[in-house]
């Protein structure tokens, strides 16, 4: 079912933004914590403007990223690929999506950096179906040379508990109420023509 796949939905590159600041972090590396703010205000100033090469030129070459419909993909132009197929593409399954990145926690190291929290992901599908799915996710980030670029992301949702098991349910039990009602409709008449063809035969008779 495609709205399945759009726990995706995963999605707008946005999610980045996820290597934002922290409520708590270890400040060992001014140099690197003061990167760390300039690339997410980066990224989140390329996604407010649509400028997708911009926001792709902070991915790693390797960058690996796992989204909420549990697709991988590796390196900046599958990152595009997915962006495209997930937001513009003829057969996109994602008309908005709207996300606050809270950064629980982060560690930085001497050459890398990990951050962690909630995505507060906000989407609006293609057929209007409109949910929040506060995503988890894990971003790191790595030192090349003299610039900063993000190697990972990774994103997952309540597998058991999520705003897509709900509306497929929902969508499961109004079609198995039609379904009964045009069963019971269909037994009613055919029930209703053996009664009348056996009143017609007793009658003959």
């Amino acid at each position: 079912m495609r709205h399945g796949t759009s726990f995706v939905v995963a999605i707008g590159l946005v999610i980045w933004a996820s290597v934002g600041e922290a409520q708590t972090a270890p400040v060992t590396q001014p140099d690197a914590l003061k990167a760390i703010h300039l690339l997410r205000g980066e990224l989140v100033d390329a996604f407010n403007k649509a400028d997708v090469d911009r926001l792709l030129s902070h991915l790693d070459p390797d960058v690996v990223a796992t989204w909420q419909n549990g697709e991988v993909t590796r390196g900046p132009q599958g990152v595009r690929a997915y962006y495209d197929k997930m937001m513009t593409g003829p057969n996109r399954i994602v008309s908005k999506l709207v996300v606050n990145p809270e950064v629980q926690d982060r560690h930085i190291y001497d050459s890398w950096a990990v951050s962690w929290g909630n995505l507060h992901d906000e989407y609006v599908l293609t057929d209007g179906t409109a949910f929040k799915f506060d995503s988890r996710f894990t971003a790191t980030i790595a030192r090349r040379g003299d610039v900063w670029k993000v190697t990972s992301f990774h994103a997952s949702v309540n597998a058991f508990d999520n705003p897509v098991l709900g509306a497929v349910g929902k969508k499961v039990g109004t079609w198995a109420g039609v379904g009964g009602a045009a069963v019971g409709l269909v037994l009613g008449i055919l029930i209703g023509l053996l009664i009348k063809r056996r009143k017609q035969t007793k009658a003959v008779g």
